[in-house]
């Protein structure tokens, strides 16, 4: 027999039942900012465990290690703040322990809240946000792909969502996986609404907030669960997800109107102020658009490698979808694609940085963090132009990305853990255009940066581009017809 410590009480597992897996138990409140976890490990190495909290790449979070708190075990402890490091010193064999806790306070820092908000912990009283990135820390060279979570004490009765188990409520044990910790949501409050809705067949939901008294979010968000989500299954051909949700919640260290988020494998996390107008309808597009580029379809090794088609295709792809869909007109497209992209991108002081130089300064500054966005869109922009043209409109850039979606899943089917490459971006692209032209606009474009030339550039029918100044101007015919433009 061996023995073990669960919420400091002493409990007797047989060895036999020794879980190599990590076992999280956790507590809160419900009035406090602090949630108690506690961790049943077996180690990977007889003599010590390495483990590693936080990660600030996510959400650019360097202090995050000052939130885990209250670190206790049974064995010796050193930890390694700078590293975010938690090293245990084993003094015997068999399963181990471990307890901290997580304070989820308020940051309450106007400019940062969009940050702090979203890539933090957050509990106060009657709300609770969390992704298991927040709790989890993970052991360096252990072999454990999955971890369970268990609530031993919560207040009752307050609506609840795990999204990787819609439907049970905090008593049921969860399983995570722990090479996609943010690929999890973890809420409990009193003011969330949740609703539930299917699209193609698959379960879909919305956490909202009764604390937004000025939008009826449940009216703004219903032409994308009845329009714009089956749009977008439809696009990709795709209605492979087992579910998915969206998390709506208002931020509240904030006033001025904002709008952030970030995609999960399968939902989306967001935070708000002020009304909920086309800008945060964009946004709530585009997050939810990345379930494929982004999520699914990455080219290279890190999000950073080629930014310009995760963040720029992917917005690109969501405006013909929002488009379609009816939530955005001709006017809303021509302003989002002059205001926000050309003038935003050909005034900027940053437009020639080159691809390569933009992980570097990311999450200090916001003109480098905005560039991949601009520049694959304006890409985008131009290469379903130059398809449309080179095909007698046959075919468009969704024929080109249904043509690498395929080539990314048979990547997938040989390893799970491998991502397209440029090479297999030109061999897609080359199938609709020469490819020494594709190889060309992507080097010297996309990858060393240089601003396309419209004055030396033709679109389809309809659409023309003229310079103010420096600056490139879309205008679109008023005989054309958008919707019908951007139908497959």
């Amino acid at each position: 027999m061996t023995t073990g410590i669960i919420l400091g009480l002493p409990v007797l597992l047989n060895a036999q039942t020794v879980p190599t897996s990590p076992a999280y138990h956790l507590g809160w409140d419900g009035k406090s900012s602090i949630l108690k976890v506690s961790l049943d490990y077996t180690p990977a190495t007889k003599d010590s465990t390495v483990f590693i909290y936080g990660d600030p790449n996510f959400g650019g979070q360097k202090e995050i290690f000052k939130v885990l708190q209250n670190i206790e075990s049974t064995d010796k402890i050193k930890l390694t703040p700078g590293e975010r490091k938690i090293t245990v010193y084993h003094a015997d064999t068999g399963l181990k322990h471990i307890s901290y806790t997580i304070n989820g306070h308020l940051v309450g820092n106007p400019k940062r809240s969009t940050v702090d908000e979203l890539f933090r912990p957050l509990i106060m009283p009657d709300l609770l946000y969390l992704v298991p990135k927040f709790f989890v820390i993970n052991a360096e060279g252990h072999a454990a792909k999955e971890a369970s979570i268990q609530w031993d004490s919560y207040p009752a009765g307050l609506p609840y969502f795990f999204s990787s188990a819609a439907g049970p409520g905090p008593a049921q044990k969860q399983t995570i996986s722990l090479t996609n910790e943010n690929d999890a949501l973890i809420l409990m409050g009193s003011s969330l609404i949740i609703n539930n809705y299917k699209v193609h067949g698959i379960p879909y939901y919305s956490i909202t907030s009764k604390n937004d008294t000025i939008n009826n979010l449940k009216a703004d968000l219903d032409p994308f669960f009845k329009r714009y989500f089956p749009g977008l299954r439809d696009f990709w051909e795709d209605n492979s997800a087992p579910y998915y949700y969206i998390s709506i919640l208002p931020l509240l260290a904030i006033d001025k109107p904002w709008a952030t988020g970030y995609s999960q494998k399968h939902g989306f996390v967001m935070r708000y102020s002020g009304t909920f107008g086309n800008e945060k309808k964009r946004v709530l597009a585009h997050e939810t658009s990345h379930a494929w580029i982004g999520n699914n379809m990455q080219i290279g090794n890190d999000e950073f490698d080629n930014q310009w088609f995760g963040e720029g295709f992917n917005d690109y792809v969501m405006l013909i979808n929002m488009v379609r869909s009816g939530i955005q007109d001709k006017a809303d497209f021509l302003d989002y694609v002059n205001k926000d992209n050309l003038l935003a991108h050909y005034s900027s002081t940053v437009k020639n940085v080159p691809n390569d130089s933009i992980a570097a300064k990311f999450w200090v500054d916001k003109n480098i963090q905005t560039l991949p966005y601009k520049r694959g869109f304006i890409y985008a922009f131009y290469l379903d132009n130059q398809i449309r043209l080179a095909t007698g409109g046959k075919r468009t850039i969704r024929d080109f990305l249904l043509v690498l979606f395929k080539r990314d899943r048979q990547i997938h089917a040989a390893n799970p853990e491998a991502n397209l490459t440029l090479d297999d971006y030109i061999a897609a692209a080359s199938k609709f255009l020469p490819k020494k032209q594709v190889k060309s606009e992507l080097e010297m474009n996309l990858i060393k940066g240089k601003p396309l030339d419209f004055k030396k550039i033709k679109l389809i029918r309809g659409f023309t581009i003229a310079y103010r100044d420096s600056i490139p101007v879309l205008k679109i015919a008023g005989t054309v017809d958008l919707k019908n433009v951007y139908k497959w």
